[in-house]
């Protein structure tokens, strides 16, 4: 059997998701990006909504609208993917990395609130909402109301998920979303957007992702329209095209479903693989405002006979894709050079990177693909727990 890392939602014909604007020649940016954009606001209960090419500009322009210069700081775990910390450094500001918590995936906030404590050069925390898990955002916005820093929520696994302050994507900050190709909703394998409540926050932001261009461009070009517009900013070419966003919106239209389909091979997970030893699985009480983006066991290294590495490349063998979130950015060499880190900086985080395995999770796997998965995991126990 051979089965995917991911494997995306596609409709039995494409053509049912092409509106008559695009059958008549309109593909970038246009009417159907706006429908997304309220469909999304609806989805989060947001004010605004803009829609990006990816979450990476959804990010980079989320920090640049807040004005933030070279020698500021922002808090961002290091077990993340490299865009997180990108985002801030594309400013010239200098990442402060934190480790993740004791028992969980998720930043640590203790370490957090004493960062910003000894520090007023911080003005931003980007945190992960790791797998969809969600951070404990009641209490992140309670920290970040004392010393007035900024909050930017990397939600890119985060779509469906609800944390204590509520649902992700509702903020008077804000949080950037990711359409990429294997996320829970793709436009057409590269997207983003970025939500948040502050009208003045969207209105830069939407300016920023079009050449900081007065007018849509869409709308300069439609009948009888006006051709005149102003730069206003110096601007970057983040927009997304009506072809993605056609295919969002008809993704969007059957997330729910999907989340319960992925929750509830989640949960098959759970019940199948916890009584394995040398395998720890997600917390049950995880199942509360987890988007399931990821499913991610940790290899208990000191029960088994063989590597992580190996492990994986076994089960690979018996044709299963699978994949590891992430190597923590300290590790990295770009990050070792630059700041000096070495790979014991953040144990946590690099204890987690050599024993977690990423396994499929996506709404049309199939019971009977489910079923060989576990399996094969209990047989590679079996033959090599100690």
């Amino acid at each position: 059997m051979k089965i995917p890392f991911h494997r995306p939602d596609l409709p039995q014909d494409l053509n049912e998701i092409y509106t008559d604007s695009i059958r008549n020649g309109w593909l970038t940016t246009g009417s159907q990006v706006e429908k997304f954009e309220y469909s999304l606001k609806e989805f989060f209960g947001s004010k605004h909504v803009i829609a990006v090419n990816s979450c990476t500009a959804a990010l980079h322009l989320g920090m640049l609208a807040k004005g933030f210069k070279p020698g500021d700081k922002f808090i961002v775990p290091t077990r993340t993917f490299v865009s997180t910390v990108e985002c801030g450094e594309y400013l010239g500001m200098e990442p402060i990395f934190v480790d993740c918590q004791k028992d969980g995936f998720n930043l640590d906030l203790n370490q957090v609130e004493d960062l910003i404590k000894k520090d007023p050069k911080i003005k931003a925390i980007v945190p992960v909402h790791y797998g969809g898990i969600p951070v404990d955002m009641k209490q992140l916005m309670k920290m970040s109301e004392k010393s007035n820093i900024y909050i930017l929520e990397d939600s890119a696994h985060a779509l469906e998920t609800i944390s204590s302050a509520g649902k992700v994507g509702n903020t008077n900050h804000a949080a950037a979303f990711s359409f990429y190709a294997n996320k829970n909703l793709t436009t057409f394998g590269e997207g983003g957007a970025l939500a948040t409540n502050d009208s003045d926050l969207a209105k830069k932001v939407k300016n920023l992702s079009l050449h900081g261009i007065t007018k849509d461009g869409w709308k300069r070009f439609e009948a009888n329209a006006k051709w005149e517009y102003d730069i206003i900013n110096l601007g970057y070419k983040y927009n997304m095209s009506d072809i993605s966003a056609s295919y969002g919106i008809w993704q969007l239209k059957q997330i729910n479903d999907w989340h319960r389909k992925r929750t509830r091979i989640a949960k098959t997970y759970i019940n199948e693989l916890k009584n394995i030893d040398g395998i720890v699985c997600p917390k049950a009480d995880t199942y509360d405002g987890n988007a399931w983006h990821l499913f991610v066991i940790q290899i208990d290294r000191s029960k088994w006979n063989i590597s992580r590495n190996k492990i994986i490349e076994l089960l690979n063998d018996k044709g299963i894709g699978l994949s590891v979130h992430y190597k923590p950015i300290h590790m990295l060499d770009y990050y070792q050079k630059k700041f000096g880190y070495k790979p014991s900086d953040f144990p946590r985080s690099k204890s987690l990177f050599e024993s977690v395995i990423s396994i499929p999770l996506y709404p049309n796997l199939t019971e009977e693909e489910t079923s060989y998965i576990i399996d094969s995991i209990r047989e590679l126990a079996h033959l090599h727990l100690n």
